[in-house]
């Protein structure tokens, strides 16, 4: 692959050496950028700088990022990042900053880079990495500190996958802060990330890269492509699972990221949490992220006492038993915390295990003076908070003070049953006599459904339709709420559509809505669609009889013109409407519209055929059928009358033409012409065309269009003509004499 520069834009400048002591860790990003051309990522370090004891001068203007190919490790670029903000990380409780010896400072270096999908395409994926010496001189659990060098690492998958491009941004971590560690006290540390694209991120204790960097060469010009970066070497007694040892060593949660420890050895320890990228099941993904904290010994601290006391009793609660509150009882319990520090700014939360209903806690705060001043809170749990199955709510009480370098807690772990306030279970009802009902179409059936509640609670009532949708057949039915008591009218007019053998059964739901419990009950209706009671209507046509045959001739057009009659014996609406068998009206050009009426409509039909309805044959036929219906829905409502017409091409007889063969035009009046009368009649698809005449010699001495030409013979002498009479598809040649 061709070696790509990443560098939006190209910074030249010379390198000097510094060998200082000022790493205390840090990690690489690689944040997807959107609607940015020519940019694709945004590529970051972030620098934890010794601020205490770190070299000036080791603090670097811009630093080299150099990527790698995974499966041979060649060199592909290198980006230059510029910082970009400079800040110390804040603390837990800021006001410990000045009792302690550690001060961290956050240097930033950021770019935007293109990543080319077509470039950045093997399926082993990439890395960055940058390489800077040197650690923290006074590090306690790794050998020669001052000479240990540093690999920053970040492993990202091919841009391009499965011929699409693939996005990806690696893991964000939060803020650190700068807390150190109280020796002999259990520490937590939140050292988790997120991911913009939901993947899943598993964090795991390693041992740190210690890289090639030296105290020769501190500052590589490029880092160097490894896939077995040199590790730093542990102290005797320390390794990755010991880097921090104690009662309870380092230890990572292996799905938050969260580190925790309680060790009884002062000093300054390094480790490294990698953090691994799956993408359904698959690791797409690593990045490095090296860090340090100090043990100190810290001022006597004693963490805050929490003490539960039910209400009305004088007695502080064994929270080890299970409390209950009865149904009429206040849903509130009593807690007090104190300190025996004097002093101190005492904190209280509440942290549901197993509910999520709604409670208030008053107060959550307190400043003492004294080690006998109390936090009073009281705990009280809303009307919807209630052990509804019958088990325990658990929760825990956490109080904390405000002590360095984090507030010391202590937990309550308590379980208590609120018994639920009675809940009578909503009743409907309707005045729909034996919950069944019939109407006609076009008729309004009524009728109302009734909603009680006894406890005064919301209610509210809807309707569903068995295997149907109320709206699509007509009904109506507006869903109602209200406190205690509520009622709401049904209503269904039907149309003809909505006529069917089997009933309709609708479904009326009154819902409890207290507290989400959604207590029911339901009851079913049953309802049928009547047609009308109606005798049915009749059609004629005006014809006398609905067999219409027409003869064409190819020349005129033959209309056809008749009424159309529809009546009602009940004087009842009806339509009138036509259809063609086989074939749409409008497209062979006949003319009807259909009509609506009452008790009776007279409809013209007209028609004009030509030959080309034919389509090509010596015959055809259409049947159109007039159909008339009442509004009553009865499967007896309609009639129907069918009239066929029946096309023609006129039959022409060929074989009986004997066409004259001589002429006399001497001015006796007597055949002094030559015409045919006997000429085939024409037809939809033979029509005369023209004759022609010649004389012996091939010349044509007369020619007409007209089938009921003359031709006097002219000046033309006595002699025998050839004539050629042309039809469409025929030909007929003979002979004639003019004799004069």
């Amino acid at each position: 692959m061709k070696k790509t520069i990443l560098l939006i834009i190209i910074i030249l400048f010379s390198f000097f050496k510094v060998q200082a002591t000022h790493i205390v860790g840090g990690e690489i990003e690689l944040q997807v950028v959107k609607n940015q051309p020519n940019v694709s990522h945004s590529l970051s370090l972030n620098l934890y700088f010794d601020d205490i004891n770190g070299s000036t001068g080791a603090r670097d203007a811009t630093i080299n990022l150099a990527v790698f190919r995974k499966k041979d490790n060649l060199y592909l670029g290198y980006a230059v990042l510029p910082i970009v903000s400079d800040s110390l990380i804040s603390y837990s409780n800021p006001a410990c900053l000045q009792n302690n010896s550690v001060r961290t400072r956050l240097i930033r270096y950021s770019t935007l880079i293109y990543l080319s999908p077509d470039n950045f395409d093997d399926a082993g994926g990439y890395y960055f990495a940058w390489e800077r010496c040197c650690r923290n001189n006074i590090i306690t659990n790794i050998q020669n500190p001052e000479a240990a060098g540093s690999v920053f690492y970040l492993a990202f998958p091919a841009q391009k996958q499965n011929g699409n491009a693939f996005t990806n941004s690696s893991p964000k971590f939060g803020k650190l802060t700068g807390d150190y560690i109280c020796r002999g006290r259990p520490f937590v540390f939140e050292f988790g990330a997120t991911d913009a694209d939901g993947d899943s991120l598993v964090y795991s204790l390693v041992t740190p890269y210690n890289g090639y960097s030296t105290t020769l060469a501190p500052k590589p010009d490029l880092p160097t492509g490894s896939s077995n970066y040199p590790l730093v070497r542990w102290q005797t007694g320390f390794g990755v699972n010991n880097m921090i040892p104690g009662p309870q060593p380092l230890r990572v949660n292996a799905r938050t990221g969260q580190l925790t420890v309680t060790t009884d050895l002062l000093g300054l320890y390094v480790f490294c949490v990698l953090t691994e990228e799956y993408r359904n099941g698959k690791k797409i993904g690593e990045v490095r992220r090296d860090f340090q904290l100090k043990v100190i010994d810290c001022p006597t601290n004693n963490p805050p006492q929490s003490f539960l006391r039910e209400k009305g009793k004088g007695v502080f609660t064994d929270v080890t038993q299970t409390i209950t509150i009865k149904a009429n009882e206040k849903k509130c319990l009593d807690f007090l915390v104190t300190d025996l520090d004097p002093n101190q700014t005492l904190n209280l939360k509440i942290q549901p295990t197993n509910f999520t209903g709604s409670f208030t806690l008053s107060p959550t705060s307190i400043r003492t003076s004294t080690y006998k001043d109390t936090l009073r809170a009281e705990l009280c749990f809303d009307e919807c908070t209630a052990s509804f199955d019958g088990k325990p709510l658990l929760f825990d009480v956490i109080a904390s003070d405000d002590g360095c370098p984090q507030p010391l807690i202590s937990t309550l772990k308590v379980k208590v049953i609120i018994e639920p306030a009675l809940n009578n279970k909503p009743i409907i009802s309707t005045d729909l006599l034996n919950r069944k009902g019939e109407t006609v179409v076009n008729s309004l059936m009524k009728f109302n459904l009734f909603g009680k509640d006894i406890d005064n609670d919301n209610i509210t009532i809807t309707a569903k339709g068995r295997g149907f949708n109320l709206a699509d057949v007509g009904m109506n039915f507006g869903s109602i709420s209200g406190l205690g008591t509520v009622s709401s009218p049904f209503t269904w007019t039907p149309t003809c559509s909505a006529v069917r053998t089997t009933d309709y059964i609708v479904d009326f739901y009154i819902i409890d809505n207290r507290c989400g419990r959604n207590l029911k009950d339901s009851i079913s209706v049953n309802l049928k669609a009547l047609p009308i009671d109606s005798r049915p209507p009749n059609v004629v046509t005006s014809l006398a009889k609905n067999e219409i045959e027409i003869i064409l001739d190819g020349t005129d057009v033959q209309p056809i013109n008749f009424d159309v009659t529809s009546q009602d014996p009940d004087a009842d609406p009806i339509k009138l409407y036509a259809v063609g068998k086989d074939f749409d009206l409008s497209k062979i050009g006949a003319v009807w519209t259909d009509k609506n009426g009452v008790a009776k409509i007279i409809n013209p039909f007209a028609w004009k055929i030509d030959c080309s309805l034919l389509n090509g044959k010596d015959q055809a036929s259409y049947v159109i059928n007039f159909i008339t219906e009442d509004n009553s829905c009865s499967p007896n409502r309609f009639d129907t009358v069918s009239v066929n017409i029946v096309l023609k091409s006129k039959i022409v007889d060929y074989q009986t033409f004997k066409p004259v063969n001589v002429f006399t035009p001497n001015g006796d009046g007597k055949n002094e012409y030559f015409t045919l009368t006997d000429l085939p009649e024409n037809n939809c698809f033979e029509k005369f065309e023209y004759i022609q005449i010649f004389n012996r010699w091939g010349s044509m001495v007369y020619e007409s269009k007209d089938r009921d030409f003359k031709w006097s013979g002219g000046e033309h002498a006595s002699s025998e003509y050839y004539y050629l009479l042309k039809f469409t598809k025929r030909e007929f040649k003979g002979w004639v004499n003019l004799i004069r």
